[in-house]
């Protein structure tokens, strides 16, 4: 299983949103994360960017 950490307009560790996901979904309004342990990440306003699974990356934009 691949577990993502998660950026949000940036790649330094100040810019992470989320570590070890395994599951996102776009919802209205921003996106939905879940990590390993089945905690959730509500982050408003922002789209997913890319997914990089062989960097086991996720970055997302901001909209604001």
């Amino acid at each position: 299983m691949c577990e993502f950490t998660v950026y949000l307009n940036g790649r330094e560790d100040s810019d992470v949103v989320a570590t070890n996901v395994i599951k996102s979904k776009i919802r209205e309004g921003g996106v939905s994360l879940m990590d390993s342990s089945g905690k959730t990440y509500r982050i408003e306003d922002a789209d997913i960017m890319t997914v990089d699974s062989i960097m086991a990356e996720m970055h997302l934009r901001s909209r604001a």
